[in-house]
Parts: structure tokens; sequence; C-alpha cells
């Protein structure tokens, strides 16, 4: 495959790596053939339960706690994840990844080799990061994203923590990238 576009963004629900219906919906809008849109989010494992709605506190202390625990247990945690996340960015040649909030972190922190690096590019919303991986980062901020409003970004949108992906902006800023990507496959 030449292109995919994929979300990467913590688990709120760690038993499940299912899309968010607006995570999908955001998918279904940009225009790119439906085999290259990937159906599963962050770490990509296959057979776990389906997306169940989490409530910004209860995702935002998950994340805090996945956040403490990476900290903690980096070298295991990012070999245990690595394999499944290396697996799906190598199913194409190009990849624009979708990171929310901490998975530009997730992203940094799992080491990734500047091959599998050179193939990306990620449009980070919301982006609480202090280890961006070292690749193409268009962050894209709020002020009224009460989260995330105090880390750098490049592109600053109308929206909430969890509401970005309404955001026409953000649509119009994938839209282009893809082409750009398409372009130059």
């Amino acid at each position: 495959m030449r292109l995919q576009v994929l979300h990467l963004t913590g688990q709120s629900d760690p038993r499940s790596c299912a899309l968010s219906p607006v995570q999908s919906a955001f998918l279904d809008a940009l225009p790119i053939a439906d085999e290259a849109k990937v159906r599963l989010n962050f770490p990509y494992a296959t057979g776990l339960a389906p997306y169940r709605p989490v409530p910004l506190w209860l995702g935002s202390l998950r994340h805090l706690v996945l956040f403490w625990r990476i900290r903690l247990l980096c070298r295991s945690w990012a070999a245990r994840v690595r394999p499944s996340v290396t697996r799906q960015l190598l199913a194409a040649d190009r990849t624009l990844v979708l990171a929310g909030s901490i998975g530009l972190d997730l992203l940094g922190r799992l080491d990734l080799p500047a091959p599998v690096l050179d193939r990306l590019v990620v449009v980070a919303y919301g982006a609480v990061a202090t280890r961006p991986p070292p690749c193409r980062v268009i962050r894209v901020g709020s002020r009224s994203d009460h989260l995330a409003r105090w880390w750098p970004h490049d592109v600053t949108v109308d929206a909430g923590h969890l509401d970005y992906l309404a955001a026409p902006e953000l649509t119009a800023l994938c839209r282009t990238l893809l082409a750009e990507l398409e372009a130059a496959s």
C-alpha cells in the first residue's frame, strides 16, 4: 500500500483499540481509499473489546497512569508495544498519523528506527508531549483546550480537548497533507 492514515491516541479504555464514532467519521471524511483508512487505534491489536465511551476525567486519569507507567517501565513497555505499532506503520510506504493528546508522546517513547520515522507525517492535535519523535510533526492546538493549551503548536483552531476532529481547519490540514503525500508517492 502506498499511503495510509491512522489514529494514535492514548488508550482511554485499555481493553480496546476500537475507534470512537468521531474518529471513524473523521477518517470517512478524508479523500483516501477505504483500504488506506486504518480502523484500529494504538496499539493496533485486534480482538480487543469494542468501543465504549469514556468520560474525559477517566480518560485523563488513565493517560496519567500510562504516562507514569511508561516512564517507570520505558524499555519493557516499548519492547512490548513497538512490534505491533511498527508492523502497522510499515504496512504502507507513507503514513499520516493523527496523534491526539498523549499520542505524540507515546510515538516518541517507542524509539522507532529512522527508516520507520522517515515514512511518517504526524498531525498532533491537543498534543501533550515531552518527548515527540524525530520526524515531521505539525502540532495543532487551541486556547480553549485546558489540557494542552500550554504546549507548543504550529496551527491554532477553536476546539476543546475532545473536539479537535470537528474543527474544519484540522480536516483541511489533513486533506492538504494527504494530497502532498500522494503526489510524493
